[in-house]
């Protein structure tokens, strides 16, 4: 066999390996990106949706106490009287968070995101709000924060 003939066909097994190569390599980005958008679209998938929990959260004492990260962080002022939200003094909730409430003379807002609900009801330059988060922990809502305060 002749060197230069020899030279050629190395070069070309050496170009062969280094394509197959990267090849695998692009195949291996691939891959990876592919099972990263399935495991997004599996959490998106996964998370509760927030009106079906609202409703539920609403309906049913034993499920909203499960549902309240205690210790919850705000407070119940009414007068005088102060406390802390735990377990043992937790007061039903039972007005479902709702995008367009009219309620007399009370101020109403509700901001959502994919992670986060805020609801504020008050009466302007009265000493009356309250205000709720609601907050997605490992793809279920939990209650994280309630003030009611009625000064």
């Amino acid at each position: 066999m002749n060197i230069k003939f020899s030279k050629q066909i190395v070069i070309l097994i050496v170009l062969v390996l280094i394509s197959c190569n990267g090849n695998k390599d692009k195949a291996n980005v691939k891959s990876q990106k592919d099972s990263a958008e399935k495991d997004l679209v599996k959490t998106k998938i996964q998370s509760e949706n927030f009106e079906d929990f609202n409703k539920k959260f609403h309906a049913d004492s034993l499920f909203q106490v499960s549902r309240v990260d205690f210790p919850i962080e705000g407070k119940h002022i009414s007068g005088f009287e102060q406390h802390e939200w735990t377990r043992k003094n937790w007061q039903f909730q039972v007005i479902p968070v709702a995008e367009g409430t009219e309620i007399g003379e009370y101020e109403h807002s509700v901001v959502k995101t994919d992670s986060l609900v805020t609801e504020k009801f008050w009466i302007p330059d009265s000493g009356f709000e309250v205000e709720r988060q609601f907050k997605l922990i490992n793809n279920k809502w939990f209650l994280i924060f309630y003030n009611d305060i009625n000064l």
